[in-house]
C-alpha cells in the first residue's frame, strides 16, 4: 500500500503553501508563517491548464514566468527544500495534493481580481471539506481595497481622496527570507515555458526576464539612477526614465513593501527636488493599488464601463483601423512607435500607453474593450486592474473626474519626444526623416521624401484619420451620452 507523504514523516502533517502572483521567497507572508509554524512546508505551483488555455497571453509571458519559477525553485533549494509543480486542472491538483500529503493547512497570499476570488473560494472550500485549516495574507498591496475607505465606510472613486487616506495609513514593513525551508520527498512537474505549453511567442525583445534577482538588480539600478529624476524623466519615452518594475510586480518577483520602504527612505533622505520626485514614484504605486480597489469594489467593469451611462456609446467596429493600429501602421508616427514597442518588447512607456489609448478611442472611436484585451495579449505586466483602469480612463468611461481627455498625438510627440529620437527608435521608416517633420511626415514636400526615400503612401503611410476631425466627433459623442 502507498503511504502518503505525512504517514513517511512519521505522522506529522506538512502546510501547503500556494504560490501564484508571488514567485518569492523574500517578504513571502505565506512561506514566511509557514515556516515559522515549524511545520514541513509544500511550496506548490499549480501550472494550471484550463486557465492557461484561457488566458490571451503571448509566450513571452510564459518564459518570464518560467524564468522566475526556476530561480524560486533554486531559492527553494538553497534553503534546504523543494519545489512541487503539478500540472491539471487546478482543483483536481488540490485534491491530489490533500489525497498524497494529507495537509494540516493551506495557506496562501490574497489575490483581489474577480475571478481569482471565485477560484479561490472553490478551493478554500475544497479544503474545508477536507477538515485541512485555510490562512490567507495580505501581500500584493501595501493596504487592501477593505483598507482604505470613506469616512462612511464607501469605495473611493477618485484617486486623490484615496491617496490621501493611504499615506496616513501605517504601511507594514518587509520581512526577510527564511533561512531554511524544510519539505517532504517531493518530485513531480516541471517547469513549464512557452514551447511546452504550446504558445506562440511573438513578442521578440522582451522587457523583462524572470526572477528575484533580476527584480532587485533592475530595482536597485533605478534606485541609483532613476528615482530622482522620477519626475522629469517618466514623461520621455526615449530615455530610461522610469522603473519598469511592473512585469515583477505582476509575477512578484519582488516584494512591493520592500519598494515602498526604500521609496520613503529616499523621500527622507534626499534634497528637495530629488524628495518630489520619489513622492511622485509612490504616487504611482498608490495608483496601482487605487485601480485593484476599483476592479474589487465594482467587479463589473471587468465588463462593462464604469460610468454606466456610457454603455450607450456607439462604438465603430473598422477593422482596417483597428489592424492598422495594432501593427503600428496608422501614419501617426507616436502612436505607431508606441505601438511597436509593446509588438516588439511586451512592454510599453506609460505615457505612450495614454497616447495610444486615446488614438484608438477618440481618433479612431473603437471600444476601449478591444484596445484592453490586445494590450492583455501582448503586456508583460498585464494585471486585469491597472490595464482596466488604464483603459476606461483613456476612453473617458473610467474613474476620472475631469473624464473628457483627448490627447493629440502630434503635440504630444513635440513635447515629450522632441526630437524623435523614440519615433526614430521603434518605426525604422523614418529615421532619417528631419526632426521638423518627424511629427507629421507626410507634410514633407514630395522632392524631400524621394530623396529620403519615404514617401508617404508607400513606404510608411499617410494618417488614417485627421484628429481634429475625429476628435471633434467624439466630443459631440460624449456630449450626446452625457447630456441625452
Amino acid at each position: 500500500m502507498r503511504r502518503s507523504a505525512s504517514e513517511q514523516q512519521g505522522g506529522e502533517r506538512p502546510i501547503v503553501v500556494w504560490f501564484r502572483r508571488d514567485l518569492r521567497v523574500d517578504d513571502n507572508p505565506a512561506l514566511i508563517e509557514a515556516v515559522r509554524s515549524g511545520a514541513a512546508v509544500i511550496p506548490l505551483f499549480v501550472v494550471d491548464t484550463k486557465l492557461i488555455s484561457a488566458l490571451p497571453s503571448d509566450g513571452a509571458a510564459f518564459d518570464l514566468q518560467a524564468g522566475a519559477l526556476r530561480e524560486l525553485e533554486d531559492m527553494i533549494r538553497r534553503r534546504g527544500g523543494t519545489l512541487l509543480l503539478r500540472h491539471g486542472d487546478g482543483e483536481d491538483v488540490h485534491r491530489s495534493v490533500i489525497r498524497d500529503f494529507q495537509p494540516s493547512a493551506l495557506y496562501f497570499n490574497r489575490d483581489y481580481e474577480p475571478s481569482a476570488r471565485t477560484r479561490d473560494e472553490r478551493i478554500i472550500r475544497l479544503y474545508r471539506t477536507a477538515g485541512i485549516d485555510v490562512r490567507t495574507f495580505k501581500d500584493a498591496v501595501i493596504f487592501e481595497p477593505d483598507e482604505v475607505l470613506t469616512v462612511d465606510g464607501r469605495p473611493y472613486v477618485v484617486f486623490t481622496p484615496f491617496a490621501n487616506t493611504w499615506k496616513r495609513l501605517p504601511a507594514p514593513s518587509p520581512r526577510s527570507a527564511p533561512r531554511r525551508i524544510r519539505t517532504p520527498e517531493l518530485s513531480g512537474g516541471g517547469v513549464p515555458d512557452a514551447r511546452s505549453l504550446g504558445r506562440k511567442t511573438a513578442v521578440s525583445a522582451p522587457i523583462a526576464t524572470g526572477g528575484e534577482r533580476a527584480a532587485r538588480k533592475r530595482w536597485e539600478w533605478f534606485l541609483r539612477n532613476g528615482l530622482a529624476n522620477y519626475d522629469r524623466g517618466r514623461d520621455l519615452p526615449a530615455i530610461d526614465g522610469t522603473s519598469r518594475m511592473s512585469p515583477y510586480l505582476r509575477f512578484g518577483t519582488i516584494s512591493v513593501r520592500r519598494m515602498v520602504e526604500d521609496v520613503r527612505e529616499a523621500i527622507d533622505a534626499g534634497d528637495a527636488a530629488a524628495s518630489a520626485s520619489a513622492r511622485k514614484y509612490l504616487d504611482e504605486l498608490i495608483w496601482r493599488e487605487f485601480y485593484q480597489a476599483v476592479l474589487y469594489h465594482f467587479p463589473r467593469v471587468t465588463t462593462g464601463n464604469f460610468r454606466q451611462q456610457f454603455d450607450a456609446l456607439r462604438w465603430r467596429t473598422n477593422s482596417r483601423y483597428f489592424e492598422a493600429w495594432k501593427e503600428g501602421r496608422t501614419g501617426v508616427p507616436l502612436v505607431d512607435a508606441g505601438m511597436r514597442q509593446l509588438n516588439e518588447t511586451g512592454w510599453m512607456h506609460n505615457r505612450m500607453r495614454m497616447v495610444v489609448a486615446s488614438f484608438l478611442t477618440k481618433d479612431l472611436l473603437i471600444d476601449w474593450k478591444r484596445g484592453e484585451k490586445y494590450f492583455a495579449s501582448k503586456l508583460l505586466d498585464a494585471d486585469t486592474a491597472a490595464n482596466n483602469g488604464g483603459w476606461q480612463w483613456a476612453a473617458s468611461t473610467g474613474v476620472d473626474p475631469k473624464p473628457l481627455r483627448i490627447f493629440n498625438p502630434r503635440l504630444q510627440g513635440e513635447r515629450y519626444d522632441p526630437e524623435g529620437d523614440y519615433i526614430r527608435r521603434y518605426v525604422p521608416e523614418l529615421e532619417d526623416v528631419p526632426t521638423e517633420f518627424i511629427h507629421a511626415p507626410h507634410e514633407m514636400p514630395g522632392q524631400l521624401q524621394h530623396e529620403l526615400r519615404c514617401v508617404i503612401g508607400r513606404r510608411y503611410p499617410a494618417p488614417i484619420v485627421d484628429h481634429a476631425s475625429a476628435a471633434a466627433i467624439y466630443r459631440k459623442l460624449f456630449a450626446s451620452v452625457k447630456h441625452p
